[in-house]
């Protein structure tokens, strides 16, 4: 594979791996079971007994339980989880139980409760997609990768020309959508597919003059708005089929599995933080190594800028756990929503809204939160100087690489046996290793007491020199001839 598809693969791969081993870790393996259980057997029972009266008396059921245990999730995921659980464990078991009874006797309460979670979990997972836009390229290690060679100011973001075309393609939805709109009188989705126009042209601004003035994060920003656009492609579908409730989120399980990946997401991603809660004795006993010293020096120079951020402090105050658990409890309220649109159930029999106008309800918000956030983003590059070091971090590019036209011309020549690869190799060996190997030298052994982090940084930045002192002369670059 290539370095792109190495680094594409290994991100994702990152997940997965730190997700499981957290979720189902002895710490966590209470609350990620009772998830999956819920989840699953709701939905089998629920699926199954729509044809078996007692079947889906049972569904109906471990819908209210599931509900209830969502609603203990996000309450003292919020307020509870950062004192240890030996004081709210029992508590919150006989809350999410004396719910589930609660919510058996007072049907009435029960869609107010589903809709808040369906619509606030819509909410967060748009927050969740831009982080997780932002840590794929903007990793110092996958971030730099994709930058490979590219000089910051040669111009516009990463695969502009990709974005451009689905840009189009959203803008001709929305043309269409506002017409649609107007026959029919919906004044909600002119809003929404107006909000997508002010989006897309956002987005375009960035294309073709923004991005040239900070690419990492502008790319960032137009992945995160292709990702979290899928919204508009829905309402789409939604409106011109005039589609009922179920069949429209028949083809909504792309949700759901976003929804599950997004818990992995969640999980990985606070993956060092779980790690000390779940083995403080021995984090405090490895800090005394002089190793760890420098590792936990290392990534706090690499990620402080991300703990000031405002907005970052509040997942920062709830603590890993209570991510986790307000994540859970958001999914599975979105999950009970789902299902039970899906399958025309019986919690919405009641409610003053429709299923049908629920539906096309959660796209149109979707639509409009994308515009909005994305707004409310640029503002923050705009006013803040702690976003703009989280959103924007420093990648190593390896800017002295030659052009793309210049390295595929050297490649044809030795191909053709015109040069030898051995004098480019020898080159990068010679110039590169060694002044590498100089800078590290005199930065770690010279003076130890200087930052590891500063000596990654001259080791670069001087290997930098040496290799591209060695790529002039060898492929004497245009524009740079001596003077007679």
């Amino acid at each position: 594979m290539s370095y792109v598809e190495k680094a594409f693969y290994q991100y994702i791969k990152n997940i997965f791996t730190s997700g499981f081993r957290i979720l189902f870790s002895k710490k966590y393996f209470f609350y990620t079971i009772a998830f999956f259980l819920l989840s699953i057997t709701s939905t089998t029972f629920y699926l199954i007994g729509i044809g078996n009266a007692e079947l889906k008396e049972v569904g109906d059921i471990l819908i209210i339980i599931e509900l209830s245990f969502a609603i203990t999730y996000v309450c003292f995921g919020l307020f509870f989880a950062r004192f240890p659980v030996k004081y709210w464990g029992v508590p919150a078991f006989l809350a999410a139980a004396g719910g589930s009874v609660f919510l058996y006797f007072f049907p009435i309460i029960s869609p107010f409760i589903a809709i808040i979670g369906y619509m606030g979990w819509i909410f967060v997972s748009i927050f969740l997609t831009f982080s997780l836009s932002r840590n794929f390229w903007g990793s110092r290690v996958l971030g730099s990768v994709m930058f490979l060679g590219k000089r910051a100011d040669e111009g516009t973001i990463l695969f502009s020309g990709v974005v451009f075309i689905l840009s189009l393609i959203n803008a001709g939805i929305s043309g269409y959508l506002i017409y649609l709109g107007a026959n029919t009188g919906d004044v909600f989705l002119i809003i929404a597919s107006i909000s997508a126009l002010i989006a897309i042209i956002i987005i375009n601004i960035i294309i073709f003059s923004l991005g040239e003035n900070d690419d990492v994060f502008y790319t960032i920003l137009a992945f995160f708005y292709i990702i979290s656009g899928f919204n508009l492609w829905k309402l789409l579908f939604y409106t011109i089929s005039n589609a009922s409730a179920s069949s429209a989120e028949t083809y909504n399980i792309g949700g759901t599995l976003s929804a599950l990946f997004l818990i992995f997401y969640t999980v990985s991603n606070y993956a060092k933080k779980l790690k000390k809660i779940e083995e403080p004795k021995n984090n405090e006993i490895l800090e005394l190594v002089e190793d760890k010293k420098k590792k936990a020096e290392i990534e706090k120079i690499e990620e402080g800028e991300e703990e000031k951020w405002g907005l970052l402090k509040i997942p920062n105050s709830i603590g890993p756990l209570g991510i986790l658990m307000i994540v859970m409890g958001l999914v599975m309220s979105y999950h009970v929503t789902y299902l039970q649109l899906l399958t025309g159930g019986d919690i919405f029999s009641e409610f003053f809204l429709s299923e049908n106008l629920l539906v096309g309800l959660k796209d149109k918000f979707g639509v409009v939160l994308l515009t909005c956030i994305l707004i409310f983003y640029l503002l923050n590059y705009l006013l803040s100087k702690d976003f703009r070091k989280y959103a924007s971090p420093t990648l190593y590019r390896f800017e002295f690489l030659p052009p793309y036209e210049e390295l595929i011309e050297r490649i044809n020549k030795v191909r053709t046996g015109e040069d030898s690869w051995k004098q480019y190799a020898n080159m990068l060996i010679k110039q590169g290793v060694k002044a590498g190997a100089k800078s590290t030298a005199q930065k770690v052994f010279v003076a130890p007491t200087k930052k590891v982090a500063g000596a990654i940084g001259g080791a670069y930045s001087t290997s930098k020199k040496g290799v591209t002192k060695g790529f002039n002369k060898v492929f004497r670059r245009k524009g740079k001839k001596k003077k007679s």
